[in-house]
């Protein structure tokens, strides 16, 4: 299959990396370094013992600059900059493309949807935890399955991607309740995502400490209720064990907010907690510790010029 991966960071390296075993596949990033890199070098995955292998059978292109039409496309950019990358890459999509997003955050196929049938969408989530070394370098930091679904019942599409991520060694589960995946997922990044990036600190210390957990439930509970009132219920215990889960199967891990911090750049909180904020305001949910941490990110945000 042809694909290309919008967004060559850790999490488009990892399955970029792996898809080009039994796949063409095409990075698209607007970082000309990392594209030079994976062009003169491939993509190097490193596991969590230091071992490294290299993948050479893959190609990158400067975004906006690759005109070919492509089976697959899949969007791995910050949700922040979705609809900026799909603008500048509309040239990637034939009538017949698949459009897959494993981004974090909610609402990431509405903005696909400005560009592509939707149809032709596929949602996903993927457990899979990756730190970006630069120099097409990525650390898999934790692995686990990907979930795809579409609201539009297409199975046979899901089906054939389905078939393509497991023939390259993923995990996949398809799901006809994508919307609950995405709560499910968003209940991880709300907390553990955004709590980490806070305090700069591994994904694992969320549960090593008392004060960080307790804050992080208080998030969880205030977005199992908005999700409740959108239609989709939790039950809260299985929500905090999903949660610590991660912190557990991850725990050596960094959030990709947190490494967004590390960079300087710009936060996906406003897809995240805030997403949650703006959909409780339809329900006149109170949402007090998710608004605060909104603020939080965005003031370290606007902080950015005052560290050495």
């Amino acid at each position: 299959m042809k694909i290309a991966i919008i967004g060559a960071g850790a999490m488009g390296c990892l399955y970029g990396a792996f898809l080009s075993t039994k796949n063409q596949v095409t990075m698209i990033d607007s970082f000309q370094p990392q594209v030079d890199s994976i062009n003169q070098k491939g993509i190097t995955i490193e596991d969590l013992n230091g071992k490294q292998t290299t993948y050479e059978n893959v190609k990158a292109c400067v975004s906006g600059e690759c005109a070919e039409k492509f089976d697959l496309v899949i969007v791995f950019v910050k949700s922040t900059f979705t609809e900026d990358a799909l603008k500048m890459n509309k040239m990637l999509f034939g009538t017949e493309t698949l459009v897959m997003t494993l981004q974090n955050g909610a609402g990431n196929d509405r903005k696909i949807a400005q560009f592509v049938q939707k149809e032709n969408i596929i949602i996903g989530t993927s457990k899979h935890n990756a730190v970006n070394l630069g120099n097409g370098v990525s650390r898999h930091a934790g692995c686990g399955a990907t979930t795809i679904g579409s609201n539009y019942n297409q199975k046979e599409n899901l089906d054939k991607i389905a078939a393509v991520l497991r023939d390259c060694g993923f995990e996949v589960e398809e799901t006809d309740d994508i919307q609950r995946i995405i709560w499910s997922k968003l209940f991880v990044n709300l907390s553990v995502n955004t709590f980490t990036a806070l305090i700069q600190t591994p994904i694992g210390y969320m549960i090593k400490n008392k004060y960080a957990w307790d804050f992080a439930k208080r998030l969880i509970y205030e977005a199992v209720e908005v999700a409740e009132a959108d239609g989709t219920y939790f039950d809260r215990r299985e929500a905090l064990e999903m949660v610590r889960k991660v912190c557990v199967d991850a725990g050596d891990g960094y959030s990709s907010m947190y490494q967004d911090r590390k960079r300087r750049v710009r936060m996906e909180i406003d897809a995240i907690n805030g997403a949650i904020v703006e959909q409780a305001k339809l329900y006149g949910v109170p949402t007090p510790y998710n608004s605060l941490i909104v603020d939080l990110i965005h003031a370290v945000e606007g902080a950015y010029d005052y560290y050495d």
